[in-house]
Order: structure tokens, then sequence, then C-alpha cells
């Protein structure tokens, strides 16, 4: 009877001790994917304060966030018609970008701070078609661990008349987080979209 009573306990024993680890060894869930359906562009005259907010939206880029890789939305780009931003030549604004998703109207959701919290995983890039721009990083940007800018927040610079295609990316995962055309950077494109910059005389 304790012969009896005592494998009883061990084979018990065995079977909660197997249950456990089974648990332990289960695969952590995967992040949801990030889901960007607006990109807001607030343009500031650093002379004046003044500004103008520009709306653009997003379609969807399909890609693998777990290796990075980068792959082409086959619609094109996220842009529709072209949006004018018009500018000052001679002078320095201020370009804060930021993205929702709008994809639930009761619940939208500021994917901004998503891509704060995951600092690391992101870049915004805009690769300029021509002469007379410039951008650099500007205080109040965020920085990740090695110190890099997000370029959420950066300083626009104008000289002479022109117009200038922007093309602005969000990156997710980059290779490179210093680059002057978009493939230097590798990674995802979570978000893409295009403008015209009309720099005009005072």
């Amino acid at each position: 009877m304790f012969k009896s009573t005592y494998f009883k306990a061990a084979l018990l024993s065995s079977i909660l001790l197997f249950i456990s680890c089974d648990k332990d060894d289960a695969p952590e869930a995967e992040n949801e994917m990030e889901v960007f359906t607006k990109a807001i562009i607030k343009v500031t005259n650093l002379s004046d304060d003044s500004s103008e907010t520009y709306d653009f939206e997003v379609e969807e880029h399909d890609h693998d966030h777990d290796h990075g890789v980068l792959v082409q939305n086959q619609e094109g780009d996220d842009h529709g018609d072209h949006t004018e931003i018009e500018l000052e030549s001679g002078s320095e604004y201020k370009f804060e970008i930021s993205f929702l998703n709008e994809s639930d109207p009761n619940n939208v959701i500021d994917m901004t701070d998503e891509v704060i919290e995951e600092k690391d995983e992101h870049h915004v890039f805009y690769e300029l078609a021509g002469d007379g721009i410039s951008y650099a990083t500007m205080s109040g940007d965020t920085l990740d661990s090695d110190g890099n800018a997000l370029n959420l927040v950066t300083k626009w610079t104008t000289t002479t008349e022109t117009v200038v295609e922007v093309e602005a990316y969000l990156i997710h995962q980059p290779t490179s987080k210093v680059g002057t055309t978009r493939d230097d950077f590798g990674g995802a494109t979570d978000v893409e979209i295009e403008f015209e910059a009309h720099v005009e005389a005072e």
C-alpha cells in the first residue's frame, strides 16, 4: 500500500513538472504589426512662430519587422495628389512630423508615442531632389540609445527660390542611421509620403 501511494505521488509530481516546463517553454506572442494611417507635418516659421499643418493619408506597407527587409508598396507612394508646402527664401523652419492610427475612429492611436518608445528601431529620413533647401537635427528631438536623432523634429533652411520634391520615410529597423539616399538606411518602410517644397521670395 505504501509503495502504491508513493508511486502515485511521484507520478503526479512528474506530470505537474512537465506541465510547468511546457508553459515556461511556450513562445512569447509576437508584437502586433504597427499600423499607420496618417502622417502629420507641422511647419513653423522660426522668425515669427507662424505655422501650418499638413495631413497625409498613408497606405499600408507590407514588410517583415523581424528581419528588416524592405518591400516596396506595389501601389506606389502614400501621397496621391502632390501636397505643396510653401516656404520663404532665406528663412528657417521647424518641421515636426507625427503619426496616427485611425483604423478605429472611436479609438485613434498616436503612433508617435510608439515610435519614440522604440526609438532604437526607428528613423525618419527626408530625401530631397533639388537644391536651395537643407535640413538638420534640432534641439527637442528624441535621441536613440546611441545618441542618433530620430528626426521627428528638424530644422529646415531655405536659401533661394526653388521647387524641391521631398520624400519622407519612417524607417523600421534601419541598418544605418546615416545616409543621403533611402537605400543607405536599409530596414523596412513603415510610412512613405511625398510633397513639394515651394520656396518663394519674401
